[in-house]
């Protein structure tokens, strides 16, 4: 585990780099229909990060969203950092890095009297900011999903033959879940969500529904 100083170096890398995110874009609520209420004091850890089944994709649903509206412009799409601020995918997924997001995310910076980053208190719920963290420590190492990219080839010619009737649809939905599972999380958090993940997910609520599936593995494959 990476110590508090490593986290107070990772505040002081976001401090100049986010004045250019958020000057002329506005913070903006999410909507968390579907995930349960959480208890009104304010957890200290992330609620939902054992989560499993539909509550737990659910989360990550609605963490993407609240990222990509609210954080993608400066931390990149996916969380993958271009530079312009600390890749967020490497915060630890433990008490010390849910303390550094919380104190960043609901009281945000001011340097000089300039806003590098805004405060979300006022504007996301407890489950919103909880479901972004999710989202976030739950990415996949990208190098890896590059470095294994015959496996999704094959896990899509799978789903493929799937469609064709010439697959097991119990038998390819543990193949899926079992690939997935293989894949680590930057942040060390108990597991990622990767295109195999949620194609798997896909199925399972509809196995009718092969297409989506596929594209979901296939975007992996344009990257």
């Amino acid at each position: 585990m990476r110590s508090v100083g490593y986290l107070l170096a990772l505040s002081l890398a976001l401090l100049p780099a986010a004045a250019h995110a958020h000057g002329d874009a506005a913070p903006q609520s999410v909507d968390t229909t579907g995930l349960p209420d959480l208890p009104e004091e304010l957890a200290a850890t992330n609620p939902w990060r054992h989560a499993d089944g539909d509550l737990l994709f659910k989360a990550v649903e609605i963490g993407a969203k609240g990222f990509n509206s609210n954080c993608a412009r400066c931390h990149g799409l996916e969380a993958i950092s271009g530079g312009l601020a600390p890749d967020l995918r490497f915060l630890e997924a433990d008490e010390w890095g849910d303390e550094w997001y919380l104190e960043r995310v609901l009281n945000g910076y001011e340097q000089n009297g300039a806003v590098k980053m805004p405060p979300f208190q006022d504007i996301l719920n407890q489950e919103a900011v909880w479901a972004i963290r999710l989202y976030i420590e739950t990415r996949p190492d990208d190098q890896e999903l590059v470095a294994r990219k015959d496996e999704l080839h094959e896990m899509h010619d799978r789903v493929q033959d799937l469609k064709e009737g010439s697959a097991n649809t119990d038998d390819l939905l543990a193949l899926l879940e079992e690939k997935g599972a293989s894949f680590q999380a930057l942040s060390g958090a108990p597991r990622s969500i990767t295109v195999l993940d949620e194609a798997a997910y896909i199925l399972r609520q509809d196995a009718s529904r092969i297409r989506p599936a596929l594209d979901t593995i296939a975007g992996a494959l344009r990257d």
